[in-house]
């Protein structure tokens, strides 16, 4: 039986089987036999029994770090500790001891906490100690409660140990190296609890077997071996550092260990001055920390300038809600969105969405406040919004009221500087350079693709011509085969002629065959991709496009209008003006707000009771101009079929009459007696006669029905003539042009649809000025027409439904519709607000109508626009009944586009007179 020897080593083990025998499972010796006279049989038996081969553990590695020398170098005098600037916002420290402790309430306890010390190894082999105290109690429900990481990092390197290319450590709870966001495992799960003393050792000693290596001992006893330091760590000075959470720890820095080490190993306070490099806390200038508020405008540059700042000024430390995102991504919350580029709707104000309510809710925001001002560090506060707002700026200011702190307010507003162009059109170029490679390398793959394909494709039916030519080869052989017979009767010399033929032929093939595979080798040569430059309208660019917006569109409508410069009566200590000086910089902001009332949406707006008091004054007029429209057509009707029907009677009466001739006609007459021959002295008239006569008198009522039709139609055809030339703006009346017309007698539904179309921009962009009521935001900007439209007719505006592919082109789809854009593109129109008339409109339908019609019959290609199902159909409007569209109607319809904003026809109901207001159709 098999007995596994195991022999632990923290962190690695090793385990060698061998034959032995277990002493629980062993079968009972057999019974010896008994002892013969010369002892034969004992010898056999003993012969037969096979002792267990026992293998003995393996010794452990041999440990290569050695007891060091005496050091006769002079001492580095300094103390080993850590700076405030070199700790997270959530470190506690017991200043003369050096125990670390972080936050755990508010949020706090879901965040790393780091720090550096200041004290940095470049040579020589040193260690430092850090020892568990104890660990905070933290609820069960949340993930990776506890953490502790411990190794070196250079003086640059931010305070996470691991989580850059510039430091290196020991993730202890897990056992894993990690390095620029690389983990390595190094084997299971160690116990560290309370009491547990950690030793860190940096050999950097040239001399030495492991020299550039790093080590991890538990209580004096090595956990992993040696791990190589990355090249990008090589030669620089490294500092201790600790990352944790959760943990109380003791770091030590000696002169004497906490712990026993299989070796002597000198600790960082007991180093040789030569072998170090010591970093100081400055004191700020003047005696006091700063406190920076970068104030900018929106997706000018503020986060740009933000990150240069900072490189310039690695003292200083964030203060914003991008700051504790990227902390809790260092720390590994997770997040619903994850944290790449486009998790986020804008930087200033990122979207949370971590589960965890005390992340949600900007707890953790809170203690930051809270904690920051007893911390004597500089602060850079970077609220885009809060900063370009007094009230908000005046709130933050009270936070840093302590008289430690001045408060600086940089303001970054107008021009940029030529150095920071160039660096904006460097990333742009870069950025532009990387899409391109980016497509490059797709359309190099898809025609590999392809190629491959083809080489597939190739083989496939070379392969078959192959085939084909083996079978063709093997029926030639047979034929040769009989002719080299027939031959061998001849001779020899004719069999060797074939030989020698066949193998030119094999040769031609295989020359082939390598020609064309040299020249698909030469097809597949690696191409380089092109280098792009940037356009003209780039290098006018003074800032880089960002996907992601420093606001959500809906804090910058809210709140654009009330940004303002700080100035030192809120309680500043010092303005700085980077860019624009002083009043250059106020007359920026107030252009750029002009600028963006203009270019952007008012989110709030919505529709006041002005707006429905005219929409349902439209609507009631529109039902009575289609009711006008059906009596009037009713009655035109009515005449038509009573001249028809006087027509019809007369022509019945005269074909009776014609009738009642023919058969008097036919009969003999009857004589007649001299008393009857008068009556009354007149002569008595026969049948015949009367029957004549009724003809006669039927006719000329027929003559007297088709004379007064044919009279009424040519007053109609001069009544249509008249409607054709009328001056349609010059009319008093549109509900009776003569005899009950009234002007809108022609139309059909799309007429109707268009009419509404016209009157609903003209109001939406009355109400917008009227609802808004701010004189610098003279209408609404046409990218936006689809917005307000939507917001206050509550249905979509969409070109395609128009039958067209642009905003623009839906003003001039009915025609003049007294719209224009001005040179700032914003819809404006040329009609009074009031609409004391709204006949103005049906107006504006008819000349609408009559060019339409003009330009079909003229053959004009192209004149004729279909209208999308729905336009025109009963919906959702402004008003309580539903909308003013009766039902819906599918059409052709013809636009009529002004020019210059003016009309062809001049009328009294246009802004300014004859010639109107002026601007781009």
């Amino acid at each position: 039986q098999a007995v596994l020897y195991v022999i632990h080593w923290p962190c690695w083990g090793l385990a060698v089987s061998g034959r032995a025998v277990s002493v629980g499972k062993m079968a009972a010796p057999p019974a010896k036999k008994q002892k013969t006279d010369d002892g034969a049989e004992q010898k056999d038996a003993e012969a037969k029994e096979v002792k267990p081969a026992v293998v003995a553990p393996p010794e452990p590695p041999k440990e290569l770090e050695v007891d060091a020398p005496a050091c006769s170098k002079p001492k580095n005098k300094e103390a080993a500790q850590f700076f405030v600037e070199d700790t997270t916002l959530n470190t506690l420290i017991s200043r003369g001891n050096n125990v670390l402790m972080s936050l755990t309430e508010g949020g706090m306890q879901h965040l790393l906490a780091g720090v550096r010390a200041n004290i940095g190894v470049k040579s020589g082999r040193y260690m430092f100690e850090v020892k568990v105290v104890e660990y905070s109690n933290i609820p069960d429900s949340q993930r990776h409660k506890y953490a502790l990481k411990v190794g070196f990092s250079t003086a640059s390197s931010n305070l996470f140990v691991g989580d850059s290319e510039e430091s290196i450590g020991f993730e202890v709870l897990t056992c894993n190296l990690v390095h620029n966001k690389t983990r390595t495992k190094l084997g299971g799960k160690i116990n560290v609890a309370h009491g547990a003393v950690l030793a860190v050792v940096l050999n950097l000693d040239s001399a030495s077997p492991n020299a550039n290596t790093i080590s991890l001992f538990k209580d004096g006893v090595r956990v992993c071996q040696p791990q190589s330091l990355p090249e990008c760590l090589k030669g620089k000075a490294l500092f201790p550092a600790i990352t944790f959470k959760n943990v109380t720890t003791h770091a030590n820095f000696g002169p004497t260990p906490l712990s026993k080490m299989p070796f002597a190993c000198r600790m960082l306070e007991d180093a040789a001055k030569a072998d170090v490099v010591v970093t100081k806390s400055e004191p700020p200038a003047g005696g006091k920390y700063e406190v920076v508020f970068p104030v900018g405008l929106p997706d000018e540059g503020t986060f740009d300038r933000l990150d240069t700042f900072l490189e310039k000024h690695p003292k200083y430390t964030e203060l914003s809600d991008r700051m504790v995102l990227n902390w809790a991504e260092k720390s590994g919350v997770w997040r619903q969105k994850g944290y790449g580029p486009n998790s986020r709707s804008c930087n200033d104000k990122p979207e949370k969405h971590f589960g965890v309510p005390e992340l949600d809710n900007d707890s953790v925001q809170r203690a930051l406040l809270m904690v920051a001002p007893m911390q004597q560090r500089n602060y850079v506060i970077m609220e885009v919004k809060g900063n370009l707002i007094e009230d908000d700026r005046k709130a933050m200011l009270a936070t840093f009221s302590d008289a430690s702190f001045k408060k600086v307010a940089d303001v970054v507003v107008g021009a940029p500087p030529a150095d920071y162009q160039k660096r904006v059109q460097a990333a742009i170029l870069k950025d532009k350079q990387s899409k391109s490679d980016k497509l490059f390398e797709l359309q190099k793959q898809e025609k590999i693709r392809k190629k491959l394909i083809e080489k597939k494709q190739k083989e496939v039916q070379k392969a078959k011509e192959k085939a084909a030519k083996e079978a063709r080869k093997k029926i030639e052989e047979a034929k040769k085969k009989a002719a080299a017979e027939a031959a061998k009767k001849k001779g020899e010399e004719g069999a060797e002629e074939e030989e020698k033929k066949e193998e030119k032929e094999e040769d031609e093939e295989k020359a082939e065959e390598e020609e064309q595979e040299d020249e698909e080798m030469e097809a597949e040569e690696p191409e380089t991709p092109p280098k792009v430059e940037l356009t003209e309208e780039e290098k006018k660019m003074h800032f880089k496009p960002a996907d992601v917006k420093d606001l959500a569109p809906v804090v910058l409508s809210a709140n654009f209008t009330n940004f303002s410069l700080p100035s030192k009566g809120e309680g500043f200590d010092d303005i700085r003006y980077e860019w624009s000086k002083g009043d250059k910089a106020t007359e920026y902001l107030k252009q750029w707000i002009l600028d963006r009332k203009i270019n952007s949406r008012v989110e709030e707006l919505k529709p006041s009771p002005w707006f429905y008091e005219r929409l349902n004054k439209f609507q009631k007029v529109v039902a009575e101009w289609k009711a006008k429209q059906t009596e009037f057509r009713s009655s035109v009707q009515k005449k038509a079929l009573e001249r028809e029907a006087r027509k019809r009677t007369a022509a019945a009466k005269l074909a009776k009459a014609k009738v009642a001739a023919t058969q008097a006609a036919a009969k003999p007459p009857a004589p007649k007696k001299d008393d009857e021959a008068k009556k009354d002295g007149e002569e008595v008239k026969d049948a015949k006669t009367l029957a004549d006569e009724a003809v006669a008198a039927a006719e000329k009522e027929v003559e007297e029905a088709e004379a007064a039709d044919a009279d009424e139609k040519v007053a109609e055809e001069a009544a249509a003539e008249d409607f054709k030339s009328l001056d349609i703006f010059g009319v008093e009346d549109i509900l009776d042009l003569g005899k009950g017309m009234p002007l809108f007698k022609d139309f059909q539904q799309q007429d109707w649809a268009l009419m509404g179309h016209v009157f609903e921009l003209n109001l939406l962009v009355h109400a917008f000025a009227h609802d808004v009521a701010d004189p610098e935001r003279p209408g609404v900007h046409i990218n936006h027409l689809g917005f307000y439209y939507k917001k206050y007719f509550k249905k979509d505006l969409s070109p395609k439904d128009f039958g067209v592919d642009s905003v623009q082109s839906v003003l001039d789809i009915a025609g003049d519709s007294m719209l224009y854009l001005t040179p700032k593109e914003v819809v404006s129109s040329q009609l009074d607000g009031d609409f004391e008339s709204l006949a103005v409109f049906a107006k504006l339908a008819e000349a609408a109508r009559r060019h339409r019609q003009l330009r079909i019959s003229l053959g004009e290609e192209g004149a004729a626009l279909k209208l999308a199902n729905h336009i025109g159909s009963a919906g959702k409007g402004g008003g309580k009944d539903g909308g003013w569209r009766s039902h819906q109607h599918k059409g052709s319809y013809q636009p009529y586009h002004g020019k210059g904003g003016k009309s062809r026809t001049s009328h009294p109901y246009r802004k300014g007179g004859k010639d109107g207001g002026k601007g781009k159709r």
